[in-house]
């Protein structure tokens, strides 16, 4: 366990994801709509060395909420971060727990000096677009007929990092 997994905000606990709370992950996103992820889909970015996967946990282990991303791009070109999933427990949510995970991220990004963080959202989902704007990511590209189920446009969204080093 690093530095990063034992900080604490706010009465919780930023931790990394692990392969016991694959499950929870699962029913977290089933409860919130999310693009679904398999159990073999979590276990594969658990795999990858270039993964950025947290939780949002009590000091009893309750699990609030997960964000998963992942290091994109070398060294020699600069290194990058993309958002592939973010959800918050339902019955958990408006109560800052999203803020803490994004922020999180965010910083754990500066730590490892990314220079930009991507996602996409669906266009349908405004509480996301205007969460993250406010966070300071800026839509860059609409992605036509992007998702599935239902069949919808997404927002390419980034988010500039500065150097720390600046």
């Amino acid at each position: 366990m690093n530095d990063f997994d034992r900080e604490c905000i706010q009465g919780h606990r930023i931790r990394d994801i692990e392969p016991r709370h694959v499950g929870d992950l699962i029913k977290i996103g089933a409860s919130v709509n999310l693009s679904p992820w398999t159990a073999e889909n979590y276990l594969e970015e658990l795999s990858n060395p270039n993964a950025l996967m947290l939780l949002l946990v009590s000091d009893e282990n309750q699990i609030f909420g997960f964000i998963v991303g992942r290091l994109i791009g070398t060294d020699s070109v600069g290194m990058d971060a993309e958002i592939y999933n973010v959800a918050i427990n339902m019955t958990d949510q408006r109560k800052g727990y999203g803020q803490i995970l994004i922020q999180s991220f965010v910083e754990k990004c500066r730590q490892l000096e990314v220079s930009t963080i991507w996602l996409e959202v669906r266009e349908s989902n405004q509480k996301a677009i205007l969460f993250y704007e406010k966070n300071g990511f800026e839509r860059v590209q609409q992605r036509s007929h992007f998702y599935n189920n239902p069949r919808e446009h997404a927002w390419l969204m980034r988010l500039a990092l500065k150097s720390c080093h600046a």
